[in-house]
C-alpha cells in the first residue's frame, strides 16, 4: 500500500537492499596511480624554479617538499624560531599555465587558504598546516625540518572527498608549466639572536606529481574521439591573485572598494585580515615574531553590488554562516611565535586563525560538487563595494596597520581541443 508522501513526493524508487545498476558504480577505464614524477628546484635560496609536466597522462596532484638543514647545537637557537605552515610562508608566487592557456599567478598564502577550503574538518585543516612545517625553536633546529605543501591549482582539489578528475594532458600536445617563486628563506624566521644567522638556503626543495596513468592507452579519449572537431569540458575552480588594500587602523566602520574582477561568474569573495605587526620578520623590539599564518576575520562586514546587499555579516555572524553552508568552520590552530622582553623568545601560543567567505553562489556541499555547476554573480561593472567593514583591534608596534587580503573565486570549465585547452568563464 502506497503512503500519501510516496504519492505526492517527486522521485523514482530506489532499491536500498540489493545493490542494482542504480546503486553501483564501476570505472570505466582502468587505471593506475603513481607518485613517481619528482623534479629538483633550480633555486633553493630565493628566485623562481619551474616545473614542466609532459602530455603524457592524468596529472592530479603536484606537492612542494622543502627542508631545512639541522643547526649546530647553541644556546642562541633558543632564540630562532620558524612559524607555523613555514612551508606556505617560503613561497612568494606560484604561475602555471595549461597548454595553450594564458599565465596566471597566486600566491603562498592563496595557496594555503584554498587547499584549506577544500578540507572536511577542523582537524584536517590544522593537520595540512602542520604538515607544511611545524612550529619549530630551540633545541628542535638541530634536526632536519621538513615541510611538505600542495600546490592547490585549478586542476586540483586538496582532498580525497570531492577529488577532482585527473587533469587529461594526453588531450595535450603541449606541456603544462608550473613556476614556483621562493621568498629569501632567511625572511620566514623570526630571530632575535646577535650571534646566529637565520640560514639563507634551503637544503633540499623538489616538486612531486601525482598521475594517473591508463592501464591501456588506447582508452585516453584522443585516441577514441577526433578532438580537432570536438572538444572535451574540464569543471574547475578558478582562483584569481589576491588583492590586498591597506586599512585604516582604527575599530570605526570603513567602506572598501573592489576591483579588478575579470568577467565571469563570481561564487564568491574570500578575505582575511593581516595585523602588520604580525609580519616583522626579525625585531626584538616587536610584540610578536614573524606570524605571516596569523589571520584574523573582520568583526563586521557587508557586501553590496550594484546597491544591493549579498552579504550583511555583523558581530561575527559570517563564521556562523559559513559554517552551516559548509562543513567545517573557517579557521585553523595555530602556535604564534612570541618574542619577549631583553631579545628572548617566549613559549608559543596558541591561536585561532580564521578567514571569511563572502559567497554569491547557493551552498552546496555533495560529493559531487566538484562537477555540479553552481552559478554565481556575473560581476558587469566590475565593482563591489564592502561597507561597514570593523577590524577586531586597534594594531601597535612596529610596524602597526591592517592589510586586507581578498580571493575571487570564479567557476570555470577548462575546454580541451585541437591539442591546447583554455578556460572558460
Amino acid at each position: 500500500m502506497s503512503s500519501v508522501q510516496e504519492m505526492v513526493r517527486p522521485g523514482e524508487p530506489l532499491d536500498l537492499y540489493y545493490y542494482s545498476a542504480e546503486t553501483s558504480k564501476k570505472a570505466a577505464f582502468a587505471t593506475t596511480q603513481n607518485t613517481k614524477y619528482v623534479q629538483n628546484f633550480s633555486n633553493t635560496s630565493g628566485g623562481s624554479s619551474t616545473f614542466i609536466f609532459p602530455p603524457q597522462c592524468g596529472l592530479q596532484d603536484v606537492v612542494v617538499s622543502m627542508s631545512f638543514a639541522g643547526l649546530g647545537a647553541s644556546a642562541e637557537l633558543a632564540k630562532l624560531a620558524l612559524p607555523s605552515g613555514w612551508g606556505y610562508l617560503a613561497i612568494k608566487s606560484c604561475s602555471f599555465r595549461y597548454a595553450g592557456t594564458s599565465q596566471f599567478t597566486i600566491t603562498g598564502d592563496q595557496l594555503l587558504q584554498n587547499a584549506l577550503r577544500d578540507q572536511t574538518s577542523r582537524a584536517s585543516c590544522d593537520d595540512l598546516l602542520n604538515l607544511g612545517g611545524n612550529y619549530a625553536s630551540g633545541t628542535d633546529l638541530q634536526n632536519t625540518q621538513v615541510a611538505n605543501i600542495v600546490l592547490r591549482l585549478p586542476h586540483a582539489s586538496a582532498s580525497g572527498v570531492n577529488k577532482s578528475l585527473p587533469f587529461p594532458t594526453d588531450c595535450l600536445t603541449q606541456q603544462c608549466q608550473l613556476i614556483v617563486e621562493l621568498n629569501p628563506p632567511a625572511s620566514i624566521w623570526t630571530n632575535v639572536s646577535t650571534i646566529l644567522a637565520s640560514p639563507t638556503q634551503l637544503a633540499s626543495a623538489s616538486f612531486q606529481a601525482q598521475q594517473i596513468m591508463f592501464n591501456n592507452m588506447g582508452d585516453a579519449l584522443a585516441r577514441r574521439v577526433d578532438l580537432s572537431t570536438k572538444a572535451y569540458a574540464f569543471p574547475c575552480e578558478f582562483v584569481q591573485q589576491k588583492v590586498t588594500i591597506d586599512l585604516v587602523n582604527n575599530t570605526n566602520p570603513q567602506p572598501v572598494v573592489l576591483t579588478g574582477f575579470r568577467a565571469g561568474s563570481v561564487k564568491s569573495i574570500q578575505m582575511w585580515l593581516s595585523d602588520n605587526s604580525d609580519l616583522v620578520t626579525s625585531s626584538s623590539g616587536s610584540a610578536t615574531g614573524y606570524n605571516a599564518n596569523k589571520w584574523y576575520a573582520p568583526s563586521s562586514v557587508e557586501m553590496l553590488y550594484a546597491g544591493e546587499v549579498y552579504a550583511r555579516y555583523n558581530n561575527g555572524v559570517g563564521q556562523l554562516f559559513n559554517l552551516i553552508n559548509g562543513n567545517k568552520s573557517s579557521a585553523f590552530d595555530m602556535a604564534v611565535v612570541e618574542v619577549g622582553a631583553g631579545g628572548t623568545l617566549n613559549p608559543p601560543s596558541p591561536f585561532l586563525s580564521q578567514w571569511l567567505e563572502l559567497p554569491f553562489a547557493q551552498p552546496l556541499v555533495d560529493d559531487d560538487a566538484h562537477y555540479i555547476l553552481m552559478h554565481g554573480k556575473m560581476i558587469t561593472n566590475g565593482i563591489i563595494n564592502l561597507n561597514n567593514l570593523v577590524v577586531p583591534y586597534v594594531s601597535t608596534g612596529t610596524g602597526a596597520g591592517w592589510t586586507l587580503n581578498i580571493s575571487y573565486i570564479y567557476s570555470s570549465t577548462v575546454l580541451f581541443s585541437q591539442g591546447s585547452c583554455d578556460f572558460v568563464f
